[in-house]
C-alpha cells in the first residue's frame, strides 16, 4: 500500500528535502510580502492589481531557486492558468477596448478603475480600495444569505458593479448596458443584475462614500437576483426591498447615507444617517398606522423619512420574525398581493403589526444618539 501511496504522489519524495520551501517547490513572493496584504488577496478568487506582479503574475508564490520543484509548483502553475483565463477581457473591457482593474469574488464581479479617493486626511489608492469593496459587499451578501435562509444554489448570476474613472466613461457603460443615460450611479435589476457609478465630485469621491455607496447597492442587486429573478420594489415588497437595502449598510457603517429615490436631485440625507431616534419620535409623534400605507408602495416612490420607517420595520421583523423573511421574499417574488403576505407570514393583521412594530421601536430605541437600549426583562 505504501508503495502505491509513493507512486501517486505528483512529485518525487527526495531524502533530504529542502528546508527552504518546506518540500514545497515554492517560496512566498517578496512583493506581497506583507501577512495583510497576502490575506487581503487571499479572500478573493481573482485579483487584476495582484495579477499584474511581474515576479508572480498573482499567484503570489515563485519558484525555489534551490530544488526542482515540489507539490506547490503544481499548485502555482494550475494557479497562473486559471489567472490567465480570467484575465481575458470582458464585455465591458472589449467595449471600451482597454483592459481594467477588476476583482473577483465567489458573488460579485468589480471594476474599480476611479483614482485614488480621500480617505480622512491620507489618500487611499484603487487596489486598497478594491479589497475594501470586495469585502463589504461580501459582507453584505453573507448577511443577507443567513437571514433570508438562501443558498449559494439560489444566486442564479454573479453581480457585476462597476466605478468608472469619469463621467464619459461611466455613460458610455450606461448607453451600452443600461440602455439609458445620465450623470447618476445606475442598477439593472433582477436577471444579471449590475451597478455602475463613477467618483461624482463633490460625492462618492471619499472611500467612506463609495464603500457605502456598493454596500447599499449590493443588497438590491443581490434581492433582485435570488430565488426568481426578478426586483420586488415594484411588486408590492418595497418597505422590504428599502429597508433591506439600509439595513445591511447600517449595519456595516453605523449609518445610512444612500437612497433609491427616483425624484431626488439632493444629497441631503435624512437626519444624517443616524435614525433610531428620530424614527422613534416620528412614530411617537404620529398615530396614524404607517403600514397600511406603505405596503405596495414602490421603493423608488418613497420619501427619505418612508425609507428609514421602512428600515426600522425591517430591523423588527428580521429580530422578532427571521424565520418568515425568505417567505415573505418568495411571496413577493410571485407576485402574492401584498397586504396578503404579512398577515399570513407573519400571525397578525397589518394594523396589529403596526402596533407591535411600535412598542419595539419604544422599548429598544434611544430618545437621543443611536445607541439601541436593552430591552426590558
Amino acid at each position: 500500500m505504501l508503495h502505491l501511496f509513493l507512486a501517486l504522489l505528483p512529485f518525487p519524495l527526495q531524502d533530504d528535502g529542502c528546508r527552504r520551501c518546506e518540500h514545497l517547490g515554492v517560496v512566498p513572493c517578496k512583493q506581497h510580502g506583507k501577512a495583510e496584504e497576502l490575506e487581503r488577496e487571499r479572500s478573493v478568487l481573482f485579483c487584476s492589481f495582484a495579477a499584474d506582479c511581474e515576479d508572480c503574475g498573482g499567484t503570489l508564490v515563485v519558484d525555489c531557486k534551490r530544488c526542482d520543484g515540489g507539490p506547490g509548483s503544481l499548485e502555482s502553475a494550475e494557479r497562473a492558468a486559471a489567472i490567465a483565463a480570467w484575465r481575458e477581457r470582458t464585455e465591458q473591457e472589449a467595449h471600451l477596448d482597454r483592459d481594467c482593474r477588476r476583482v473577483e469574488t465567489e458573488r460579485f464581479a468589480l471594476i474599480v478603475e476611479c483614482g485614488p479617493v480621500r480617505n480622512g486626511k491620507k489618500r487611499m489608492d484603487p487596489h486598497r480600495l478594491a479589497h475594501h469593496l470586495a469585502e463589504d459587499v461580501e459582507a453584505v451578501a453573507t448577511g443577507v444569505m443567513e437571514d433570508f435562509a438562501l443558498t449559494p444554489e439560489d444566486q442564479p448570476s454573479k453581480i457585476r458593479m462597476w466605478i468608472w474613472r469619469d463621467l464619459a466613461e461611466h455613460k458610455a457603460i450606461l448607453s451600452e448596458y443600461f440602455g439609458g443615460s445620465g450623470s447618476g450611479e445606475a442598477g439593472f435589476l433582477g436577471r444579471d443584475p449590475r451597478f455602475s457609478s463613477w467618483p461624482q465630485q463633490p460625492h462618492f469621491d471619499e472611500a467612506a462614500e463609495v464603500r457605502s455607496l456598493f454596500a447599499h447597492h449590493a443588497t438590491h442587486l443581490l434581492l433582485s437576483n435570488v430565488l426568481a429573478e426578478r426586483w420586488i420594489g415594484d411588486l408590492g415588497g418595497g418597505w422590504l426591498d428599502a429597508g433591506a437595502g439600509h439595513f445591511y449598510e447600517y449595519r456595516l457603517f453605523d449609518r445610512t447615507t444612500n437612497y433609491c429615490i427616483e425624484e431626488a436631485t439632493a444629497r441631503d440625507n435624512y437626519h444624517d444617517g443616524l435614525w433610531r431616534a428620530a424614527v422613534r419620535r416620528t412614530l411617537a409623534e404620529n398615530e396614524e398606522p404607517f403600514l397600511p400605507r406603505i405596503l405596495g408602495k414602490r421603493t423608488g416612490n418613497m420619501t427619505q423619512e418612508e425609507q428609514a420607517l421602512c428600515w426600522s420595520f425591517f430591523d423588527f421583523v428580521r429580530r422578532e420574525h427571521r424565520a418568515a423573511l425568505r417567505p415573505i421574499l418568495e411571496d413577493y417574488k410571485r407576485k402574492r398581493e401584498p397586504r396578503e403576505v404579512l398577515p399570513d407570514r407573519l400571525g397578525a393583521s397589518v394594523l396589529e403589526l403596526d402596533q407591535r412594530w411600535r412598542a419595539w421601536v419604544e422599548e429598544r430605541y434611544p430618545k437621543k444618539g443611536d445607541e439601541e437600549r436593552e430591552p426590558r426583562r
